[in-house]
């Protein structure tokens, strides 16, 4: 990446705007703090005339990408992705990864090996956008027909997305709006203009057109007032914004269900499910309900929680995400700590002699933990920013209705009556189970709907 016109002795990792194919430095630069507080980049905020630019090549790159064979189309991600993955695996991002890993608090290795996740998933970008399509294929994106006298056409000619900074293979959100042929406009969090710049670069490299794609780090209100239509993690969204042109997204809740002990390797499965991502994806298991003894469910998956110590974030074996914000971290341990001032048992703590709240070389961490609760606790309905699962006992009729607003529901075992329940109830959008119930996220699954769903609109030609 281009340096900034006035890089500091330090040498810190320089990230720019990109402006279409153009890395762009304004006059605000600004310095990015790592969870020590310490420097670790230096990251340009495009100003609104900026972003103005971007915009306006947006609109004049979608002749460009219509005009790419669909072959040629997903062989440049492809090129784009292996660029990626030999800059990662041959210590080319060394920096990046560093400043990445302190910004967002994550294990470099794990940082490192979400990257390469999005790489893999790069590589299959056509299935991934075939399913999405009206006939199965990737045709109808480049030509707007499809097989079957309907027409398939953008819902607006830019798209704006919205990246949050948990883990690097949310990056695959826009990617696939990207892949959908659509100009995007992609606005990173503060804590995270690195991923989104390791892939742009790399696209550009491997020849998209120039303006098919945009980073502006940080604020962005300009994209909100210009795109056609906007992509925004969560469930809460900047005012001002025009929900007729919105899609939220990255949202979760997702949890366990278990009709008996599943046994000891069901039990690591689960808490792999609990630590992907460093605990901070949408589909981590968030909550398990039993209809059986709860304290033995949870000391079962304590256990298993105590295999994963607190370490620094540069030791290859970290799993557990630090907090880089002190508020943040206070927040977070004051819902644990009060629900177990109202009566939950922390289960982790009792196997482990761990405190909940840890700093380590001047950083803060929560200890991975798992919290035997009551069904009305209100920590069963919310996700926690690391390795965190509430355990709770159900009667077996209202499994169900305890799993309701979940993006995920994991199903061990077999149970063909249970399955039917969750599977009917409708604020529950994936049922896992079997032998693939942590079988976690694919984009091939829908998310909250399919992408493409959001960015065009069927419509009937019907004949003359």
């Amino acid at each position: 990446m281009s340096q900034p016109p006035t890089a500091t002795a330090k040498r810190l990792p320089a990230v720019p705007s990109w402006v279409g194919a153009e890395p762009t430095w304004s006059a605000r630069p600004a310095e990015l703090s790592g969870c020590r507080g310490e420097p670790v980049a230096t990251v340009d905020h495009a100003s609104r005339l900026v972003q103005q630019r971007m915009v306006n090549r947006a609109k004049a790159a979608v002749p460009a990408l219509q005009s790419i064979d669909d072959d040629e189309w997903f062989a440049l991600f492809r090129r784009a992705a292996e660029i990626v993955r030999h800059r990662v695996e041959g210590g080319a991002l060394t920096a990046e990864l560093a400043a990445l890993s302190s910004a967002c608090g994550l294990p470099v290795r794990r940082a490192a090996r979400g990257i390469l996740a999005v790489v893999d998933q790069m590589l299959r970008l056509d299935d991934i956008m075939a399913v999405q399509s009206l006939d199965g294929t990737t045709s109808p994106y480049r030509t707007g027909q499809t097989g079957r006298g309907w027409s398939w056409l953008p819902a607006g000619r830019t798209a704006m997305v919205r990246v949050p900074a948990n883990f690097p293979t949310i990056a695959i959100e826009w990617l696939q709006v990207l892949a959908s042929r659509r100009p995007t406009l992609v606005s990173t969090s503060k804590h995270d203009p690195f991923v989104a710049a390791i892939f742009v670069e790399a696209l550009y490299e491997a020849g998209l057109p120039d303006g098919a794609v945009s980073i502006c780090h940080d604020s962005a209100e300009t994209f909100h007032r210009l795109a056609d239509q906007v992509i925004w993690p969560g469930e809460q969204y900047p005012p001002g914004l025009d929900p007729t042109k919105l899609k939220l997204y990255h949202f979760g809740r997702s949890k366990a269900v278990l009709p008996e002990d599943p046994g000891d390797e069901a039990w690591t499965r689960l808490a792999r499910l609990a630590f992907q991502g460093c605990g901070r994806l949408c589909t981590n298991v968030s909550s398990i309900a039993v209809p059986w003894s709860a304290q033995e469910a949870a000391e079962s998956l304590a256990a298993k929680f105590a295999e994963f110590p607190v370490l620094p974030l540069a030791d290859p074996a970290a799993n557990i995400p630090a907090f880089t914000d002190p508020d943040d971290w206070n927040y977070v341990a004051k819902l644990v700590e009060r629900e177990i001032a109202a009566g939950a048992e922390d289960v982790t703590a009792r196997l482990t002699d761990v405190p909940l709240r840890v700093e380590l070389d001047g950083t803060r961490f929560l200890r991975p933990t798992v919290l035997r609760v009551q069904p009305d606790s209100p920590l069963v309905r919310v996700e926690l920013p690391f390795p965190f699962v509430t355990v709770t006992e159900v009667p077996r009729a209202e499994l169900a209705h305890a799993c309701r607003d979940s993006l995920i529901v994991s199903l061990t075992g077999k149970d063909d009556e249970l399955l039917d329940l969750l599977v009917a109830e409708p604020s529950i959008t994936k049922v896992f189970h079997g032998e693939q119930f942590d079988r976690g996220y694919d984009p091939i699954d829908p998310q909250e709907g399919y992408l493409a769903d959001f960015l065009f609109q069927k419509k009937p030609v019907l004949p003359h």
